[in-house]
């Protein structure tokens, strides 16, 4: 065992090498001085050689400890150096027992631990949110940083599940409500697919019974369980037991502790108590047509509930249409029938000559009012049907809104977006530094080449209101920086900007860029957007962009784009103290998406209680001129050939697309044509296939609508075509919009008409 310990050993062994020749020396001196002046010159050769000797072996001994040293100093470094560029290739082999060896086998350490952490990365980077892992301690700080964010990404993963499964179920039952079924079978597939969807056990539907004699009581029309049909006959009077009481007070009911006595549910194995009862009444505004009632033995979640709320709405107004319609074609049959008696009438009053023409007269004076009466029977029950669409379609899109408003306020306090826009407010302010001027002055040339022969082209393509490229070139630094690594030297065509994950710069802002980027595009993609923002919230500085256009990295506060609706929501959200703070802005034309309009929504991120950032989606519009053409599936809507349903704001002008621009395109610029549109605005409807901001909607029934009123009329637009149309206004938060659902009176009053023709 060495005397020496083993942390000093390499500190012994320099010092030894330093000391020796001193000791050499002080050896020879001592020899010269006790020697005289004649044995010293006669031994002279004798000590030279001596000497040399001695020199000659401590260069062979001090060049065999360099070339060691440095073989075992290269091989250390080689490994640190590896680590530092994220390689795991090598270890640092240093043998020995000193200083230079603990450190090797510390890198090594370190170099293990790296690739536990990289494998526990790519783990989560593919989705495994159940790999496990234990940090090295309680100061490993980035192992406890990983294992925050596989917490953070199960609990996104779960709510992108629940939003999912409420998408999906809202889609499922389109279809099931869009059938042409009898009312019965309908009721069917409704309970069927409740029950199926929310894994329970047992589902019925109630639905109000009031037959003319004014006796009221709810009758169930459907019952379901363990995939098997029920035929069961059951009444309940209204106010009877938990069902009457939960049609009375209109509220939902859920209760987790069941009556013994209340239901059973029964299968090949006998019967048991449920643990779950859920009943929600099916309200169409505040009036309640029906109840659903769903047992279960598992426990009904509160997105499960809400949904079944939800789609009870849909519900309550798919039977009441049901049941116009049935009026409706009960009093059509009977006027046919009318209309057969009278022409009988007719034939035996031809047989008498002298009593024809005061029997014509009667005739046609019967006629006339009874085609009256069918006329506005017929406009009631079409007013009904629009009513119906238009309700629907208002709350789909109100609550669309709502999603949107609760997704950005719930994005913004997720922590990965928390970290992500400090990491990019810290790198973009380091963005510069290393950047010669030559380097820049190329970087700005590259830039402005792209804006001269790319932007500037497209955006000609949408307008005629054009400026040089000297005032849309940015004027910040940083903005000339990223812009020519992510818009003008990235590789991906116009558009597809956003695949670009990592510059390959080499810069802090690219190696942040390519760790977040890919689940920002993601999410994006995921909920449709057209963009997602992060602003610095005290320069207004757009510190990140999915989809990277040349608002990219400019100031919303001070640079080009500080007053467009952009602009303005962000100074806003800056200002606001309100941690909750969310704004909505109108659509305006906007210059960096090449003048199509655009709508921008923004809420603060907050660290605690420091703000550290402003979080702004842009609007998707393909999103909402889905919900309103039901995907163009205006027909199955109950829209015919002439319907549909449109969002215009207080400027009178469309916030959605009209139908006959997506179906005949030239019929419809043609039509524009006709009644004087400005040939700009055409071009520009042509160019961008948008009528957007772009088309009036200048009507009676839209003033109502956007005063807060909610209606029916009958009135001409500005074809001159008489129209059929419920309008109401939109309760959307920051926006003054109404929307209205119309139809041509000709096609609506088709059937009357044939009718007369007939007569």
């Amino acid at each position: 065992m060495s005397i020496i310990p083993k942390k000093r050993q390499f500190q012994w062994k320099l010092l030894s090498l330093s000391l020796t020749p001193v000791l050499l020396v002080i050896i020879l001196l001592v020899y010269v001085t006790t020697r005289n002046t004649e044995k010293l010159a006669a031994e002279k050769l004798v000590v030279t050689g001596i000497a040399v000797l001695l020199l000659v072996g401590y260069c062979m001994l001090l060049a065999s400890f360099i070339k060691k040293t440095r073989a075992r100093i290269f091989g250390i470094h080689e490994t640190i150096a590896d680590l530092a560029s994220g390689k795991f290739r090598t270890n640092a082999t240093v043998t020995g027992r000193d200083e230079l060896a603990d450190i090797a086998s510390s890198l090594g350490t370190l170099k293990s631990d790296l690739v536990h952490k990289t494998n526990f990365a790519e783990e989560i980077r593919n989705g495994n949110l159940e790999v496990s892992y234990q940090p090295e301690s309680d100061d490993d700080q980035l192992g406890h940083a990983l294992l925050k964010l596989k917490d953070n990404l199960r609990v996104v993963k779960e709510e992108d599940q629940k939003r999912n499964w409420t998408t999906d179920g809202l889609a499922r039952f389109v279809e099931v409500l869009r059938s042409n079924k009898k009312i019965d079978a309908l009721v069917h597939d409704i309970t069927k697919n409740l029950v199926n969807l929310l894994q329970a056990n047992q589902g019925a539907i109630f639905v109000l019974n009031d037959s003319e004699t004014g006796d009221q009581y709810l009758e169930m029309m459907a019952c379901y369980a363990f995939n098997r049909t029920k035929y069961l006959t059951k009444k309940v009077s209204l106010g009877e037991g938990l069902i009457g009481q939960t049609f009375l007070e209109r509220q939902t009911i859920y209760l987790k502790e069941v009556p013994d006595d209340f239901v059973r549910i029964t299968s090949g194995l006998g019967e048991a108590n449920p643990r779950n009862l859920l009943i929600v009444p099916l309200k169409v505004n505040e009036d309640v047509v029906g109840i659903v009632e769903l047992a279960s033995f598992k426990t009904f979640q509160p997105h499960e509930i809400a949904f079944v709320e939800k789609i009870g709405e849909n519900i309550a107004h798919t039977i009441l249409s049901f049941r116009t319609n049935e009026h409706t074609q009960r009093l059509l049959d009977e006027s046919h029938q009318q209309a057969e008696n009278l022409r009988a009438q007719e034939e035996e009053l031809r047989q008498n000559q002298e009593e024809l023409q005061a029997t014509q007269e009667e005739i046609s004076r019967k006629y006339n009012a009874l085609f009256q009466q069918l006329t506005e029977l017929n406009h009631q029950s079409k007013f009904d049907q629009l009513k119906s669409i238009n309700s629907t379609k208002k709350r789909n899109v109100e609550y669309y809104f709502d999603i949107i408003r609760n997704q950005i306020r719930t994005f913004s306090e997720n922590k990965m977006i928390i970290d992500a826009v400090k990491s990019f407010r810290k790198t973009f302010a380091a963005i510069q530094q290393g950047v010669t001027d030559e380097e820049l002055q190329a970087m700005k040339a590259n830039l402005q080449r792209y804006y001269a022969d790319e932007f500037i082209p497209r955006l000609k393509e949408n307008t005629d209101q054009l400026e040089r490229v000297e005032h849309y070139f940015p004027k910040e630094v940083q903005a000339d920086i990223l812009q020519y690594h992510y818009i003008s030297n990235n590789p991906h065509p116009t558009g597809q900007k956003s695949l670009l994950d990592d510059a390959g710069d080499g810069s802090e802002y690219s190696k942040i860029h390519a760790y977040y980027h890919p689940v920002m595009r993601s999410y994006l993609e995921k909920f449709g957007y057209y963009d997602i923002f992060l602003i610095d919230p005290v320069t207004g500085d757009m510190v990140y962009s999915v989809f990277k256009e040349i608002d990219f990295a400019t100031s919303l506060v001070t640079g080009l784009y500080n007053q467009t609706n952009f602009g303005r929501v962000v100074k806003e959200a800056i200002q606001s103290t309100d941690k909750d703070f969310v704004k909505l802005e109108d659509f305006e034309p906007y210059d960096p998406s090449y003048r199509t309009p655009a709508s921008f929504i923004a809420c603060p991120i907050y660290d605690g209680d420091e703000k550290v950032g402003i979080l702004v989606f842009q609007m998707p519009i393909n999103k909402i001129n889905q919900i309103l053409t039901g995907d163009n599936n205006w027909r199955d809507d109950g829209l015919g050939e002439s319907g549909e349903t449109l969002l215009i704001g207080s400027d009178y002008k469309l916030r959605s697309v009209a139908r006959q621009l997506l179906e005949d395109k030239r019929k419809y610029l043609n039509g524009l044509k006709r009644i004087g549109y400005n040939e700009n605005i055409i071009r520009q409807i042509d160019k961008m296939n948008t009528s957007i901001l772009l088309e009036s909607i200048k009507l009676k029934s839209v003033e109502s609508g956007l005063h807060g009123e909610t209606g029916t009329t009958i009135e001409k637009n500005k074809h001159n075509v008489e129209m059929l149309n419920a309008f109401a206004p939109l309760n959307i938060p920051d926006v003054h919009w109404m929307i209205l659902s119309t139809m041509e009176e000709e096609e609506a009053s088709t059937r009357i008409n044939d009718l007369r023709k007939g007569a």
